[in-house]
């Protein structure tokens, strides 16, 4: 990359989960400085896992500083699922260079979604409810630390070799998906408002990774919308 190239960072947070059977809006969000950074032109490529493309060099739209494009039901009629697939932005810049922006990708038949709101979270803790005269804080909802709870349990579960769309029990990871937002909500406010909220934060951590190592989900191996018959381990077995 030339000195004089600006650095800049997709956002890509997941593979892309491409649901077959619906038109799905995919995304490249480019940041530089802090901020998003348009582009002004560009197009999107759609490779399929034999590196045949389902989408050829299309022209994106940019909307809200964003690059973006819809695939259709049409595009991907009668491919098979699974992964191995993967998509490429080449987008025009401010610094006036076209970058090649990669994510892999997976056409599903479903997405795996979130087990628990604020009101799970406010069960457990009743200071955390906005509308408390004892509220430990002024947020006024905490979706935020939800999604980055479940981002960072669907990348571990990627990472430990299980498809998310595979799962067909998301209330199986609903002790894990409690635990680990909670352990990020007292992270933050014991930088913002009570370092004692660490040991907070640390117990739920705790909690988080004992409900992840007795973790068991119904799961779909062969991607036929049936669960297996036995319940899969989130943690592969080591065996000495």
């Amino acid at each position: 990359m030339s000195s004089t190239t600006r650095d800049y960072s997709a956002r890509f947070m997941l593979p892309e989960l491409i649901e077959r059977g619906r038109d799905e809006l995919i995304q490249c969000p480019v940041y530089y400085d802090g901020a998003l950074a348009a582009p002004s032109a560009g197009t999107v490529s759609l490779y399929k896992p034999d590196n045949t493309k389902a989408v050829d060099g299309a022209t994106v739209t940019i909307s809200g500083s964003v690059a973006q494009y819809t695939i259709t039901t049409a595009t991907l009629s009668g491919e098979t699922l699974g992964e191995g697939w993967r998509v490429e932005w080449s987008l025009t810049m401010p610094d006036s260079v076209d970058h090649l922006f990669r994510n892999t990708a997976a056409l599903v038949r479903g997405r795996l979604y979130m087990p628990i709101t604020d009101d799970d979270l406010i069960r457990v803790v009743s200071g955390l409810d906005p509308s408390s005269s004892t509220a430990l804080s002024s947020v006024s909802n905490w979706q935020s630390y939800i999604s980055e709870a479940w981002l960072t349990i669907e990348l571990r579960l990627i990472n430990q070799g299980n498809r998310p769309n595979l799962i067909l029990d998301p209330s199986a990871l609903r002790e894990a998906s409690l635990a680990l937002t909670l352990a990020l909500i007292f992270d933050d406010l014991s930088t913002r408002l009570n370092e004692a909220y660490e040991t907070r934060a640390a117990k739920y951590r705790d909690q988080f990774e004992g409900a992840w190592g007795r973790l068991r989900f119904d799961y779909d191996t062969d991607d036929d919308g049936t669960a297996d018959q036995t319940k899969r381990p989130a943690m592969a077995t080591v065996w000495l």
